[in-house]
């Protein structure tokens, strides 16, 4: 069910504004902190996926160790919350676009890509040495600024590498063209699935293209499992 500002109007001390995007775990939303005067972007997580106990559980641990991930190019993560069933996540309010918006008005420069590579580099690296997964990195999860500076967003999918708390679960969670071969296959993955999902990214900066696609999801699947990776020159000499 898609949520909109005139089903909940209100979550904690912020006033919900306006939608601003929506995936399918959850909806942002722009909102007022009337104490603060200030904006901030809200994040609601689907109902339906708030009231499985597992994913609330899931939800709140992921939301603290995501809180400590402090790196100039990650989006950071202000505060969360639950009420009324909602449970939400509060980061600030960017303007800036993704790197899929940066892609879709033409290629970038040599300068550009490994600029963002880099910068993204550093951010996984800093969140894999403190055990977070990010597990659904692609261009949408990567904003750019209005200097063209890169920040990793969207930790939801996290996986907390915690022994205490069990947050695997059977759902397939990530995205099909970015997906490395052990995800796709439902394994438990670690910080070298990210580095694979980059490496997809790296591919597809370089050639204008992605590795595999296919009519379905699933095809494209299938092809990270089963077919080797073509070399990037057939796809751009």
């Amino acid at each position: 069910m898609a949520l909109n500002s005139t089903q909940i109007r209100t979550l904690g001390p912020y006033h919900l504004l306006e939608q601003v995007g929506r995936g399918g775990m959850a909806t942002v939303f722009r909102a007022f902190h009337p104490e603060q005067e200030r904006y901030v972007a809200i994040k609601v997580m689907s109902p339906g996926m708030a009231g499985e106990g597992q994913f609330s559980k899931r939800f709140r641990r992921e939301a603290e160790v995501v809180m400590r991930l402090k790196h100039p190019h990650i989006v950071s993560v202000e505060g969360f919350g639950e009420e009324d069933g909602f449970v939400y996540l509060v980061m600030p309010l960017l303007k800036v676009g993704s790197l899929t918006d940066r892609l879709a008005k033409g290629a970038l420069t040599p300068l550009e890509g490994a600029r963002i590579m880099a910068q993204i580099s550093d951010a996984l690296q800093f969140a894999h040495d403190q055990g977070v997964v990010h597990r659904d990195v692609k261009p949408s999860n990567i904003l750019m600024d209005e200097t063209g500076n890169a920040l990793l967003s969207d930790f939801g999918l996290a996986q907390i590498h915690d022994a205490s708390v069990s947050l695997t679960g059977s759902a397939l969670l990530g995205t099909p063209a970015y997906m490395s071969p052990e995800q796709a296959r439902g394994e438990t993955v670690d910080a070298r699935s990210d580095q694979y999902s980059l490496g997809v990214i790296l591919y597809q900066l370089s050639t204008g293209r992605l590795p595999f696609e296919a009519d379905t999801p699933m095809a494209v699947l299938m092809k990270h499992i089963n077919e080797p990776l073509p070399p990037a020159r057939m796809k751009s000499p």
